[in-house]
């Protein structure tokens, strides 16, 4: 249970920092595409290695 908790908050922290970024620093049109891939290989990795964490605790 803590596990998840946990990379909910890590996820959720990301999330609100990308955001404050963009607010205060807004960028153009190539590098929000750039950062859209990357974010979404970020995620498919988080969401890797937390279903590993959570298989190995079982």
């Amino acid at each position: 249970m803590n596990t998840g908790t946990f990379v909910k908050g890590m996820v959720t922290g990301a999330v609100i920092g990308m955001g404050l970024s963009m607010v205060a620093n807004p960028m153009d049109e190539r590098d929000r595409r750039r950062i859209v891939k990357r974010t979404s290989k970020m995620f498919t990795t988080i969401g890797s290695i937390a279903d590993n964490m959570i298989d190995a605790m079982k």
